[in-house]
């Protein structure tokens, strides 16, 4: 079974002895990035984008691939996390940073939630909806999972985003310079069909 980084981290956060031991048994300890180290992200990913131009066409292909899941920018994309369109894309260092680190900041709307079941189950995700009888999360992918209220064992409120913080790490120069020139572009042109 694959499991991410991501994923290893939300179940720490769940503080249970066994799962931990689980954890360190099967993949063993994960310490995640320093704040020194993801400094040292955001200025290796700022030389790269001042190397070469980006192409925006094929930077809105990697968008779609890669972010859309999540985030909305020009019309395009799913609004699991914030929508992009009107958020501060001149500002390349906002903009890496919350590529580099993406828990560093998290409005209240989309804060992450985990939930283990009476049965052992944890998901993680968005609420979506609260009732006197469930809880539904909205996952990464946009995915919905009602879960009876009896069938809680807790529910817990994290700091971790939903957004992976490997991406950066994942994505060569040439592609992090498409995907900003798609990001810090004015879009699609009047009248032009989109996907």
């Amino acid at each position: 079974m694959d499991v991410t980084i991501e994923q290893l981290d939300r179940v720490a956060l769940l503080r249970d002895a066994g799962l931990d031991a689980l954890v360190r048994k099967h993949w063993g300890t994960n310490k995640g990035a320093t704040p020194e180290e993801k400094l040292a992200e955001v200025r290796r990913l700022n030389n790269d984008l001042r190397a070469a131009p980006g192409d925006p066409e094929r930077g809105r292909s990697l968008f779609a691939e890669r972010c859309a899941t999540c985030h909305k920018l020009f019309d395009q994309g799913n609004a699991v996390g914030p929508d992009l369109t009107h958020a501060n894309r001149q500002d390349r260092q906002f903009l890496l940073v919350s590529l580099v680190d993406p828990g560093g900041v998290v409005r209240k709307e989309y804060q992450s939630y985990i939930l283990q079941t009476r049965d052992g189950r944890v998901l993680t995700g968005l609420i979506a909806e609260q009732t006197p009888e469930s809880v539904t999360l909205r996952d990464a992918k946009g995915e919905p999972t009602r879960v009876a209220r009896a069938d809680i064992e807790t529910l817990t409120e994290t700091s971790a985003s939903l957004m992976p913080e490997s991406l950066s790490k994942e994505l060569g120069p040439g592609q992090i310079r498409d995907l900003f020139s798609y990001l810090q572009g004015e879009g699609p042109a009047k009248g032009k069909d989109q996907p």
